[in-house]
């Protein structure tokens, strides 16, 4: 088995715990929240977070909640989420974080799994799902609402007694207790909840701070949230921005985004690879006209020769001039200050990577899963490698054994999965190496390269195994394509399925006038997306290559259970949804030349 260890770990006590930054700076009046109130933008010092964190996690205590009890927090990413999970975590709870997307049914299982007494709801739409899923076996005896000011009321249950007991319980709260039962995103089968620890939580942060150190530096880090905190890669972030005093600014919604970029004028952001690539197709659409279109073109050639030559003069002349015309719209666009951007969740294109570099903008990409507390191998941004998860962590052993599976050993691995011990054994074997399921390469230097998952190889009727990802990240790129599909198990070639970006429908069918619902129908429509699909075969043999696709009428939907609250696609129910677009596909009488 090929393997490579990380730099040696920063310390982390064993007494320290997610809460401890927080009390250490409760006298300091500086920001460290910033969020919108419905009015205005509202500032909450260090001073003022340490008060109210005391005060609710006393009133959770006043309510009843034991050590050890889970909370179930099922919200937009919000200032009073950070409030809500610091106050369980100070109360000795245990946060379930729930997406604000899950289904009845998820809800369901993930609060009869845990056996949370309370449940804070965002909404009240959020509330009527959660009663919903209290009906179909979820055990919650009490649901608070968010914007009816749960986090006052909890706080005014708590009385001198409570406040007693919360500085007994953080006097003997330690590393080893447990703090999230975060639930996977069940791509194939029902979620399992992954247990973390207090130590898995704050020795992750520590070692992902000194990995990333430059952009937590600066005279004031800050950072604007808009991902969901439920997803641990965000909470991850929460912590270390609590735990290096930067600044944790949150968003309003996907509408209120460019705004709120230019309230906060982040230093550096986290996104996921399609909110990158929204960014560049923002700019592209910007640039309309033959003038600008050719600037465009030029800022993007641009980004690849400063990528991947020593630029002479003729370069740096050319960046000179895609400067203002491309570049700083983009800086400016983001806040004016982004520095660095932290990506997660899957692949994105080099040709992505470079152009976002040229704008002045350092992506940062790492590897990791639930099972590891988020980050297991992660760029520095100082010594990044296009193409490449990065390295491991300090403290992280990788492995990548003979099937070419991707393996992780150390202290951010979890616990095991609560109340199954069968996929434990599964996931973890007797060494302590977690079996991520994920296929990988290690380069000579260390560097880390995800080429698919194990379970989602497609062995052909031929019997080739084809890795979907390869393809699918070359077709994500197009931009009219919102999700391709690859598919093929068990079939005589690879095809795909292909669903198409609904902004991006709409401004097709402005320029070119069919409605936009029969666009998947439409000559120019096809021959885009048949161009995507050559280039695409283009990084794959013959028999890899994709021979047949279909444009589906619609996006894949979460609430269909076709994509995960993270977006992943659900191959096997995405497949019995569209049995007869498959199926026309591979008609017997079907022949894709080859």
């Amino acid at each position: 088995m090929q393997r490579v260890a990380g730099p040696t770990p920063e310390p982390v006590d064993a007494h320290e715990h997610l809460t401890t930054s927080l009390w250490q700076r409760s006298e300091d009046g500086s920001e460290v929240l910033r969020f919108h109130d419905g009015d205005r933008w509202v500032a909450m010092s260090w001073s003022e977070l340490a008060a109210r964190v005391r005060a609710v996690a006393a009133g959770l205590i006043g309510s009843g909640l034991r050590p050890g009890d889970p909370v179930g927090i099922m919200s937009p990413t919000r200032a009073e989420w950070t409030i809500a999970d610091l106050a369980v975590l100070a109360a000795a709870g245990v946060t379930v974080p729930m997406y604000e997307t899950d289904s009845p049914q998820r809800c369901a299982w993930v609060l009869g799994n845990t056996e949370a007494r309370l449940v804070l709801a965002g909404s009240n739409e959020l509330a009527e799902r959660i009663a919903a899923a209290r009906d179909e076996g979820g055990r919650p005896e009490e649901l608070l609402v968010l914007d009816e000011g749960a986090l006052d009321e909890l706080a005014a249950r708590g009385d001198d007694d409570a406040l007693a007991e919360l500085e007994r319980r953080l006097d003997e709260l330690s590393g080893d207790a447990v703090a999230s039962i975060v639930h996977t995103s069940g791509t194939t089968g029902r979620p399992k909840g992954c247990v973390l620890t207090h130590h898995n939580l704050v020795w992750t942060t520590r070692q992902s701070l000194a990995a990333v150190e430059a952009a937590f530096g600066g005279e004031r880090p800050s950072t604007l949230l808009f991902l969901p905190l439920a997803h641990v890669f965000a909470r991850i972030i929460q912590f270390a921005c609590l735990e290096q005093g930067a600044l944790l600014g949150y968003a309003r919604s996907r509408e209120h985004l460019p705004d709120d970029l230019q309230a906060v004028q982040p230093r550096f952001l986290l996104g996921v690879p399609r909110g990158f690539e929204k960014i560049h197709e923002t700019a592209s659409e910007q640039a309309s006209g033959r003038l600008a279109g050719r600037v465009f073109e030029l800022a993007e050639d641009v980004a690849l020769e400063l990528a991947t030559e020593e630029p002479g003069p003729v370069t740096r002349l050319k960046a000179h001039l895609a400067d203002p015309l491309v570049y700083r719209r983009v800086r400016n666009s983001l806040g004016g200050q982004v520095r660095y951007a932290l990506s997660g969740g899957g692949p994105i294109s080099d040709e992505l990577v470079h152009f976002l570099g040229a704008t002045g903008l350092t992506l940062v990409q790492g590897y990791g899963l639930t099972e590891t507390s988020a980050p297991a191998t992660i760029d520095r941004p100082e010594d990044t490698r296009v193409g490449t998860v990065g390295r491991p962590l300090p403290g992280v052993e990788i492995g990548v054994d003979d099937r070419g599976e991707v393996l992780v050993r150390g202290p951010n691995v979890f616990q095991g999965y609560h109340r199954d011990p069968d996929a434990t054994a599964e996931a973890l074997d007797e060494e302590g190496w977690l079996h991520t399921g994920d296929l990988g390469e290690l380069d000579a230097d260390g560097y880390l390269r995800i080429t698919g998952r194990l379970k989602e190889v497609i062995v052909t009727a031929g019997g080739k195994n084809v890795a979907p990802e390869p393809l699918e990240e070359e077709l994500r790129a197009h931009p009219l394509i919102a999700e391709p599909l690859v598919i093929g198990d068990r079939q005589p070639f690879i095809a795909a399925l292909i669903t198409l970006d609904p902004e991006r429908v709409e401004s097709f069918a402005r320029d070119h006038g069919p409605p936009a619902e029969e666009l998947h129908e439409h000559e120019r429509v096809r021959d885009e997306i048949a161009q995507a699909v050559e280039k695409a075969n283009q990084q794959v043999s013959k028999a890899e290559s994709i021979r047949e696709f279909r444009i589906l009428e619609r996006t894949f939907r979460i609430e269909e259970d076709e994509l995960t609250p993270t977006r992943k696609p659900r191959r096997a129910t995405i497949l019995e949804h569209f049995s007869d677009a498959v199926d026309a596909i591979y008609d017997e009488d079907a022949d894709p030349g080859g």
